[in-house]
């Protein structure tokens, strides 16, 4: 194993911390229900352990920073398909883009599900809170984006179908994971047929639907106020 030198300029530091996330990455990809422990990401990214807490202070931490990655990386994948689609937006072209992110990137529903359950014990309330807000930034810039583009949306309603997608999926990864089917029996015993399910499809059916029902419903909401 090559230690590296302790870092010293801001970019050398970056670097670090992008090894150490590349490294974890790596390992939760090959095996997403273990959980690395510092010292075997440590020596995944040819650092000391001591050098990784330099940078987090926890294993949990570690994982949500791969997952904050992810998160960067979806809202980069939107922001290429509102660029793509200069026109109008339907409900199919934010559909297409969150699934094919997900298909492609496979350990953000889990991450997802990790690190907004178990892991908010576990993990420092100001990272935690920092993540948070990075989201929060994120989704007051894309909402009013979306309302701008999507025929029939109200304002407000493109952050409110943001969250929605996201507590959508994640619960649907929760309830089917596709990952773990054969592991939670769901091939081999009959009664447990009904969770073996094709859940890029259910998906994607899912938030078709989630996005036209709260879009007609905020639009008849609207017509019957100038109704009355």
């Amino acid at each position: 194993m090559v230690v590296l030198h302790r870092a010293v300029q801001a970019e050398d530091k970056a670097a670090r911390r992008a090894a150490i996330l590349a490294a974890a990455e790596a390992l939760l990809a090959r095996d997403p229900e273990n959980f690395a422990p510092v010292a075997e990401v440590a020596e995944a990214a040819g650092l000391a352990k001591g050098t990784v807490y330099l940078y987090f202070r926890t294993k949990e931490e570690i994982v949500l920073g791969v997952h904050a990655q992810h998160s960067e990386a979806l809202f980069a994948a939107l922001d290429a398909t509102l660029a793509a689609r200069p026109g109008e937006l339907q409900p199919e072209h934010v559909a297409d883009a969150f699934c094919a992110f997900v298909t492609a990137n496979p350990l953000f529903l889990h991450l997802s599900a990790a690190c907004m359950s178990r892991f908010q014990r576990t993990i420092d309330p100001q990272v935690m809170h920092d993540f948070r807000a990075s989201i929060a930034t994120h989704l007051a810039r894309f909402g009013p984006l979306l309302e701008a583009r999507m025929v029939g949306m109200r304002a407000g309603q493109g952050v409110q179908l943001l969250q929605a997608t996201y507590a959508f999926a994640v619960g649907m990864w929760q309830l089917f994971d596709p990952t773990q089917q054969d592991a939670r029996g769901f091939q081999t015993r009959p009664e447990l047929a009904v969770f073996k399910r094709d859940f890029r499809q259910d998906l994607y059916s899912g938030l078709l639907a989630l996005w036209r029902g709260l879009i007609a419903a905020g639009d008849a909401g609207v017509k019957g106020k100038g109704q009355s």
